[in-house]
Order: structure tokens, then C-alpha cells, then sequence
């Protein structure tokens, strides 16, 4: 297995706490290594072109189960949720994408922590999903500390980015209920090929129109982009296999670290005491509700 190829035999010593907490923080590092990848890149090659390369190698890593499966693949079902999937995946990938050149790696990693706010938003319009007093605290205060990272200037410039990072944030979100809505319902190899196949198609489109040949060391890097990112997706999905739910997903909030750490060593991006006061609220939101609860009374 992967996870024993990085960690060794002694992953095996680990107890499954443990092993959760250790993919969850190795995802989470390779997604921001992703995005320096993507920002070093994007200097020369489209966003679109770099995320084709993306699909392309996630396509080949996932064809052997697509070629076991391939009967279910060309019986779509449930057409109306994988549209709307790949339509938000699309829509959050290449974005964030373009929100990764274009400002530093803090702001564009923090912008993506709104995603919280559309996932609990749709999922109550759409799926009837009740959002608790602790979950509507967690999100007012983890949105507070988002607007102290980025401390938007509103200029035209600025402005535009970081409503294009809310955008990737919102189809994210779409995905995410999509992906909910569809597990138990139809095969993960279906979700995930329908969503390689043609968010790769609709990549492709927009490369023709901005393809550049890259160059040897841009096709190492493309590459690269695409094996980190399959590795973190699988590490992150592993993650949940061996950990607590709220534990492993609470590790995501570990990017802000990485990603300033990435931003100041790699780009030169020093983040000011207010962003590092709304990183470090970022990070400690989702223990909230359990310091509410305790000081309410109540058992976790």
C-alpha cells in the first residue's frame, strides 16, 4: 500500500489514530505543495494546460479500475449529480488554479477555507440538512479569520481574485454535495472517472486555445503536479479509513501552516501579525464547539 511505501514498517506500530493523523497531514502538505507547483508554473503555461496534465494523470492512475468497470461507466446514471460534480469540480480546480498564480499562497489557501460556508448553505437548501448554534459560531469565526489573512483591499485587482477564490470555493462546495448525494447511490470508481474523464475534456478545450509546449523541466513539473495531487487525494480519502471523522477532517486547517511556511521560504511572502492572528483563528475554529460544550455543560 501507499502508505506503507512513505512511512515505512512503521506505520504498522502506529494505532489507527495515529495513522489518520499522519495521512491527513501528508494530503494536506502535498495539496500545498500542488499549489507552489502550480504557481511556479503558471509564470509560463496555462492554468488550463496545467490542469489537463492534472486529469490526465489521475486518469491513468485510475484506469485499471476503469477498465474493471467499464460496463457501469458507459450506463450513466444519476445523470443530473455527476453534471452538476463536474461542473463544480471543474469550476473550483481551475480557479483555484488561478487564484494560486495570482496572489500569495496564505490568502488563496485561507480563501479556500470558505468552502465551509457554501457546503453548510446548499446542503441546508438543498438536502434539508439541519446547521447547529456551534457549527453557524465555527463558520462565523473561521470566516472572520479568512478576512484577516487575505485583509482584502478591495482594489480592482485584488477584489477580482478573491471573488474568483470565493467562485472556487462555491463549486467546491457543489462537489462536495454532489459527491454526498451520490455515495451509496453509485460505484466511487464511477464518481471519480466520470469527474477525471471530463473535467479533463473541458481543460482540454481551454488548453487548445492557450497551449505552449513546455519545456522539459515545465513537463517534469506538470507531472509532478498530477502524482502529488492523486497521491493526497488517495492519502486524504485513506485518512478517513483509519481516523475519526472530526479529527481527520479538523487536519485540513494544518494548511495554513504549510502554506505560510511554503509562501515565505519558496516566494518570499511575509504575512503580516494580523494574518498570522487569522491564520492561527483559522486553525483553532473547529475546536470551538467543544469548548462550547464544555462550558455550557454539556457532554461532548
Amino acid at each position: 500500500m501507499l502508505e506503507n511505501i512513505l512511512f515505512g514498517q512503521g506505520f504498522h506500530i502506529l494505532s489507527n489514530k495515529h495513522k489518520g493523523i499522519a495521512l491527513a497531514l501528508v494530503s494536506t502538505a502535498l495539496f500545498v505543495v500542488v499549489g507552489a507547483l502550480v504557481r511556479v508554473l503558471s509564470e509560463r503555461i496555462h492554468v488550463f494546460e496545467i490542469l489537463l496534465f492534472r486529469q490526465l494523470v489521475f486518469l491513468v492512475i485510475l484506469s485499471p479500475a476503469i477498465f474493471t468497470h467499464w460496463q457501469s461507466l458507459i450506463r450513466p446514471q444519476y445523470f443530473a449529480w455527476h453534471s452538476a460534480r463536474i461542473v463544480g469540480a471543474f469550476v473550483a480546480l481551475s480557479l483555484s488554479f488561478l487564484v494560486v498564480a495570482n496572489i500569495p499562497l496564505a490568502d488563496a489557501t485561507a480563501l479556500g477555507f470558505t468552502q465551509v460556508i457554501f457546503v453548510a448553505l446548499i446542503s441546508r437548501l438543498l438536502l434539508g440538512e439541519q446547521v447547529n448554534w456551534q457549527r453557524v459560531v465555527v463558520i462565523v469565526v473561521g470566516f472572520v479569520g479568512v478576512m484577516l489573512v487575505i485583509q482584502p483591499s478591495f482594489t480592482s485587482s485584488s477584489l477580482n481574485y478573491i471573488v474568483l477564490g470565493l467562485l472556487s470555493a462555491l463549486g467546491a462546495a457543489i462537489a462536495v454535495i454532489c459527491v454526498k448525494k451520490l455515495t451509496g447511490k453509485d460505484s466511487t470508481t464511477n464518481i471519480l472517472a466520470y469527474q477525471a474523464v471530463f473535467v479533463g475534456v473541458l481543460a482540454a478545450i481551454g488548453a487548445w486555445f492557450n497551449w505552449l509546449t513546455p519545456s522539459l523541466y515545465e513537463l517534469m513539473l506538470l507531472l509532478a503536479v498530477g502524482i502529488l495531487s492523486s497521491i493526497a487525494q488517495w492519502f486524504g480519502i485513506t485518512a478517513y479509513k483509519y481516523g475519526e471523522a472530526n479529527v481527520v477532517s479538523n487536519i485540513e486547517y494544518v494548511k495554513m501552516i504549510y502554506a505560510i511556511c511554503l509562501g515565505y521560504f519558496c516566494f518570499g511572502e511575509v504575512p503580516n501579525q494580523l494574518a498570522v492572528l487569522g491564520a492561527g483563528i483559522l486553525m483553532l475554529s473547529p475546536l470551538l464547539p467543544r469548548l462550547l460544550n464544555r462550558l455550557i455543560g454539556k457532554p461532548r
